[in-house]
């Protein structure tokens, strides 16, 4: 069987069950497409690496259930951001008030991508992917408080790093934590 014939059982099979599973968590039809398209891409993308030891269904909803957090988390950050600016008109917010949330977004990826290697790979895992400390120190063969002290210091990191760039602390906690 070719890899695009399978690919298309698999969609076919899975698509309207990650769509369902999508839209009961985002309430939103567009974005629940687009995690349905999400999911498949990264599907294709490590379809030589699949195991047929580990649960297909398992792996399919533990991406989509990633794709819908990192989607929330999105919104969460946008929605944050207008609420701080609205309720604090008076506040120099930003240094430069044509400033707008993605020129904010791409300072915050600015800083994590400043992050040492392994603080970085920790940090991701922890917000973009929604590990726990202890799924991170599973994965990676450490333990629990080098995890703790690695997202300490992430933070600090990135709080430090955004407030450089002219960003105030108390938005950096608002927006992303």
């Amino acid at each position: 069987m070719s890899s695009s014939f399978a690919f298309q059982v698999l969609f076919d099979k899975y698509s309207a069950r990650i769509y369902k599973f999508s839209l009961g968590y985002l309430k939103n039809k567009l974005e629940a497409q687009e995690i349905v398209q999400e999911v498949f891409m990264k599907i294709w993308s490590v379809r030589e690496e699949l195991s047929t030891e580990k649960s297909f269904d398992s792996f399919l909803f533990t991406i989509a259930k990633n794709a819908v957090l990192n989607t929330i988390r999105k919104s969460n950050y946008h929605q944050a951001y207008l609420n701080y600016a609205m309720l604090n008109p008076g506040k120099n917010v930003l240094l430069d008030e044509e400033l707008n949330f993605n020129e904010l977004k791409k300072a915050y990826q600015r800083s994590i991508e400043n992050l040492p290697l392994r603080r970085k790979e920790i940090f991701v895992l922890s917000r973009e992917q929604g590990m726990s400390n202890a799924e991170i120190a599973e994965s990676l063969g450490i333990s629990v408080k080098t995890v703790e002290n690695q997202m300490t210091s992430a933070l600090a990191d990135i709080r430090r790093n955004l407030k450089s760039s002219g960003f105030s602390g108390l938005i950096f906690f608002d927006l992303f934590l």
